[in-house]
């Protein structure tokens, strides 16, 4: 009986000094459940926390906070976006506020759902108002342990630029015209329409009925026709006389006057680009 006595013994020594060990190599909480990384883990870790963010803004590839409203200018440049991803355009960004960067940053952008803004064209300056936002994009590899493998990206934190206004020279009145030639504006006055039989040189063989082009009037009366009449491009659709005829518009692309650029009765001054066209709303005055 003594020798079993202390056989038993032996073991519960052995048993408490294995707690004792673990014990010690990892400490466990006092109380159940999930408990929150203090300060002193956060800083251990290197890890930044949701709450971080919030008392310190990050900073976008462009330098400002993410969310902060800013003018960038720049031109319009034909990006890669991995080896199987298709190009597509991206704004080549050279100023921020007005102030010229060292090296230019390339960013994708998007444009704002309800921005009266025409789609950036490949080559072309711009100058932008908006914000630089950001998320996360791709997979993470190790989660197609769990599911089949499809393509996709490394899981990165991505930026990209959310465009809310293009800033343009505006022309509203006859003089605007003369300093903004063959310049990309904007144009702002009251769509009219006018019907009349097609000009022969852009009639064709199936064409019937009335040739519909636009005016732009501006406040002063000065008549912009949205392409010369001899252009096709002239042709207006019923839908968009329809939607704008009568109604002050804003209408985005570059205006041309005749060749010695002097304005008379003879002459005549045409949108020889056409970007888009929106009706105007202007912005409250503000308080």
């Amino acid at each position: 009986m003594k020798k079993l006595r202390l056989i038993l013994l032996s073991l519960s020594i052995i048993w408490f000094e294995g707690q004792v060990m673990q014990a010690i190599a990892a400490p466990q909480p006092r109380q159940e459940g999930n408990i929150a990384p203090t300060n002193l883990m956060t800083k251990v870790s290197n890890h930044l926390t949701v709450n971080d963010l919030e008392q310190n803004p990050l900073l976008g590839q462009l330098g400002q906070p993410l969310g902060k409203i800013i003018t960038i200018a720049g031109v319009v440049r034909q990006g890669e976006l991995g080896a199987k991803a298709s190009p597509r355009e991206v704004l080549s960004v050279e100023s921020v506020n007005d102030r010229p960067l060292a090296q230019p940053v390339t960013i994708e952008f998007n444009l704002f759902m309800t921005a009266q803004v025409a789609k950036p064209v490949l080559g072309r300056s711009f100058k932008y108002v908006g914000y630089e936002t950001g998320g996360f994009t791709g997979v993470p590899q190790e989660a197609f342990k769990f599911v089949p493998a499809v393509a996709t990206t490394d899981h990165r934190f991505n930026t990209s630029f959310q465009v809310l206004q293009e800033e343009l020279d505006v022309v509203k009145t006859k003089s605007d015209l003369t300093r903004f030639n063959n310049r990309r504006v904007q144009v702002i006055g009251r769509y009219v329409s006018h019907s009349s039989p097609a000009p022969a040189i852009t009639s064709s063989i199936d064409f019937k009925g009335t040739y519909t082009t636009a005016n732009i009037v501006l406040e002063d009366g000065t008549e912009i026709p949205i392409y010369p009449t001899y252009f096709k491009q002239s042709l207006r659709s019923p839908a968009e006389v329809k939607t704008y005829d009568g109604k002050i518009v804003k209408v985005v692309g570059q205006i041309s006057l005749d060749r010695d650029q002097k304005l008379n009765t003879n002459q005549q001054t045409t949108l020889t680009t056409f970007d888009g066209i929106w009706q105007y709303t202007p912005f409250p005055p503000k308080e």
